[in-house]
């Protein structure tokens, strides 16, 4: 049967929008702004925004030490704390 079109025929369906990406999926990409004593850094984002990022989390990506305006990617847990600090992608 062929399909109905003109004034009077259904919309088309469309298909479900993708969801959006969980903070641990999506990466971000950063520039480190300064690093701190105890081990801790802040990182700039790509969109402007300053996000600290504890010791633990700088650990984890093997650094040994942070220049500023080194390039670095975030990984974020389900909560959205950063827990990784990695070479950039």
């Amino acid at each position: 049967m062929p399909e109905q079109t003109g004034p009077g025929a259904p919309p088309p369906e469309r298909p479900e929008p993708c969801p959006e990406p969980t903070p641990a999926a999506r990466p971000e990409q950063a520039t480190v702004s300064r690093s701190l004593p105890d081990g801790s850094a802040e990182v700039l984002r790509d969109d402007g925004v300053l996000v600290p990022v504890p010791s633990p989390a700088v650990g984890a990506g093997g650094w040994r030490a942070l220049r500023p305006g080194q390039r670095v990617t975030l990984r974020r847990d389900a909560a959205g704390r950063v827990v990784a600090l990695l070479r950039p992608v």
